[in-house]
């Protein structure tokens, strides 16, 4: 209890000095005056001067009679103060009037840029609405809503494209009817008739096209020899049935494209045998030659002989006609084409003869020949 009272006793006594409670100076205006030792009421020698204090920062205190009212700061007086602090900010009311001009403008580069689609000739567009299909777009001007409620893709539906086979680089072997290895490859020209076909059918329609091409060539490469694909005999009709059975398969599908031509871009044996596949062929380019030089000799021949017997015909028809004449005609003729290579010699009476030359027969060249003379 002797605690408590001097407690209470310090806390009055700190009080009726001036001084807060809690340690802090008291209300000033409340506070006794200082007491002066002398005249002129200041304060005593020994005393220090009193502390004025500031109650302007004092959250308790009312503000003072000069002071305006205290109001909380709003999200203009925070734009405003940071606007002076050098932002580069512009002043309250610039910015209200350009910012409904740059969205309208905004709006309307949205609009027209995904509104309004010019298609070239040759192009056709697939208009869809949230992804589903609603409508093909010829050439020209098409109008739709605007992205992402309706969009366009657009494709050049004249446009020849090829797919070639292999894709890669390398060997594309393949089993003939003689079952023999060669390597083939091809081109495939196709186009879209149908874009709407063409886009659904498939997620890689131009994918589908190869494989099927691919399928079909397996398949006609196995119904013809190799002979005939490496030396080329049979290379149009396997294009034709490259192309008709591709056909038929993409109609199945209902893919949208038709196909405009089929080319075979090579058909060799494979490199490992390539080698030996050429010395063949050179023999058999040899044998060629050699058997079409017999054909020429026995054509020959065969009319050689038609002639001669056409022409002895045609004398017995004669000696049945005229026996005696025939026998001295065939004679004398026989005689001349003997006698005429031979040269002639002339015996006179006192034993001096005279050799007389044949006359001249002409050459293959067209000069004459001459032949040698003598006599004894």
């Amino acid at each position: 209890m002797s605690g408590s009272g001097d407690f209470d006793s310090g806390r009055i006594l700190a009080m009726a000095k001036g001084k807060s409670p809690w340690g802090g100076d008291g209300d000033p205006a409340q506070a006794d005056p200082p007491v002066s030792d002398g005249e002129g009421g200041d304060p005593p020698a020994d005393e220090p001067a009193p502390k004025v204090k500031d109650d302007s920062r004092n959250p308790w205190l009312p503000p003072h009679a000069d002071e305006p009212a205290r109001r909380s700061a709003n999200i203009e007086d925070i734009f405003r103060a940071r606007g002076g602090r050098g932002g580069g900010s512009p002043a309250p009311g610039t910015g209200r009037n350009w910012l409904p001009l740059v969205l309208a403008g905004l709006i309307a580069a949205w609009i027209g840029g995904t509104s309004v689609h010019v298609l070239a000739k040759g192009e056709q567009g697939l208009v869809t609405t949230l992804g589903h299909y609603h409508r093909t777009a010829g050439p020209g001007l098409a109008l739709t809503l605007p992205w992402p409620l309706q969009a366009v893709t657009t494709r050049n539906t004249a446009k020849i494209e090829e797919t070639v086979l292999p894709a890669q680089e390398g060997e594309n072997l393949m089993l003939t009817r003689d079952r023999q290895l060669v390597d083939f490859g091809f081109k495939l020209r196709w186009r879209v008739t149908d874009l709407q076909r063409f886009a659904y059918a498939s997620p890689s329609t131009a994918a589908v096209i190869a494989d099927i091409a691919q399928a079909q060539a397996l398949a006609a490469v196995a119904e013809l020899p190799l002979d005939g694909l490496i030396e080329g005999q049979r290379r149009a009709e396997l294009q034709q049935r490259v192309a008709s059975r591709s056909q038929a398969v993409f109609d199945t599908l209902k893919l949208g494209v038709r196909i405009e031509g089929a080319e075979v871009t090579r058909a060799e044996p494979p490199a490992k045998v390539a080698e030996a596949f050429r010395k063949v062929g050179l023999a058999r380019q040899e044998a060629r030659k050699t058997v079409a030089k017999a054909q020429t000799f026995v054509q020959q021949t065969l009319q050689k002989a038609s002639n001669e017997a056409a022409e002895f015909e045609s004398v017995y028809l004669q000696y049945q006609a005229a026996p005696e004449i025939t026998r001295k005609r065939r004679y004398y003729e026989t005689m001349e084409r003997v006698l005429s290579a031979n040269p002639t010699v002339i015996v006179a009476g006192n034993g001096v003869s005279t050799t007389v030359a044949p006359a001249p027969v002409p050459t293959k060249s067209g000069t004459p020949a001459t032949p040698a003379t003598g006599g004894q």
